[in-house]
Order: structure tokens, then sequence, then C-alpha cells
């Protein structure tokens, strides 16, 4: 399919029946960069046609490389240029475990791609699971892979997910995001004072 950007140009071509997996974020390796490959391997492994995208740079940007040889890396991107790189993808997967609020994902939510998360925090507060996503165990390759496939075989179910989810990125504003953010510290909070 022919992926457009915001401006009507496409970032790059991809085949036919091609998916496009984005990853965006800091190139590092406590974003899950090991799982996501591996979870690209696995979709691949079940017959899942699918090119990766990957948006940021950091650090792990060669282990990353070597990985994904076969994926396109723009590096950092701000502004249309972020937009235009996440407007050509078809769905956005983020396998980590460390976020806090999980901006990347709801950037992704609002170009309207559908999301394969690890239901982790970051993640947790923002996909729904079945609506505007999938939420899968941390570090569930098969898990991640299955969701990927499902995304791939069935683009309406893409698209109602990614629908679901710009409707809800539309309903958060900076007192929602802050909001967010505090429940989750009153939820950590919370745990260390069971322990």
């Amino acid at each position: 399919m022919l992926h457009e950007c915001l401006t009507g140009t496409p970032l790059f071509r991809a085949g036919d029946d091609d998916m496009v997996v984005c990853f965006l974020g800091r190139l590092v390796l406590e974003k899950g960069l090991d799982v996501f490959s591996d979870a690209i391997d696995a979709a691949r492994t079940k017959g899942v046609a699918l090119r990766v995208l990957a948006i940021g740079d950091g650090p792990a940007r060669g282990y990353f490389e070597e990985r994904l040889p076969d994926a396109i890396f723009t590096g950092q991107l701000t502004g249309d240029e972020l937009a235009t790189a996440l407007a050509s993808s078809d769905v956005f997967f983020n396998p980590s475990i460390t976020e806090t609020f999980g901006n990347v994902t709801l950037e992704a939510m609002a170009c309207g791609l559908p999301v394969v998360a690890a239901a982790a925090s970051g993640a947790t507060s923002l996909v729904h699971d079945g609506v505007t996503g999938s939420l899968s165990t941390p570090g569930d390759i098969d898990a991640f892979a299955t969701a990927l496939a499902g995304y791939q075989r069935d683009p309406e179910l893409r698209k109602r997910h990614g629908e679901a989810g710009l409707a809800f990125a539309k309903t958060m504003d900076w007192d929602e995001i802050n909001a967010a953010v505090m429940h989750l510290y009153e939820r950590v909070i919370e745990r260390r004072r069971r322990v």
C-alpha cells in the first residue's frame, strides 16, 4: 500500500501487503528494543508481511540497525516531520515497560494508529485493549507477534482501533495528562505502603 504523509507525499513505499510497524522513542535498550526485534521476527515467522519504521536516535541505534537491517531509520524527528513519519505507519508498537506516561503512545494515537503495547505503566492509562489497540504481558513475544498478525490480516480492525485511538487522543489535554501521571504516582506510593 502507498502510505501518504500529511502533505500528500509518501515518506516511502511498502509492498502491497506490507504493514508498516513503527517504533518511536529514544534508541536505548531499556525501551525494549530486544523485545521489539524478537516480536518482529516472530510475526514474520507467522507470515506477517511488514516493514519497520524506527523513529528516534540514541546509543543503541547500532544494535537496533543490526537486529533489523531492513528497517527504515529516520533518526530523531520533530514537528511536521514526526507527524509525517507517524502518518506513514499502520501500527505503533511499544514494548517498553519504563514509560511513566507514554507520550509517544499518545502521539501515535493522535495520528490514528492502533497501538500494540506492553500492559505496563505508560500504556495502560492510554490504550484500551481491544478498542484502541492490543495490550500484552510485558515481554510476551508471541502475544505481540499475534497482535501484529491480527492487524496485518484485518485492515478494518486496524482502521477501527486507529479511529478509536484518535477519538481518545482528542479528549486529552494537559490537565488530563497531568492527572494521569499523578494517578500513577499515587498507585506507586500506595503499593510501597503495602510492602
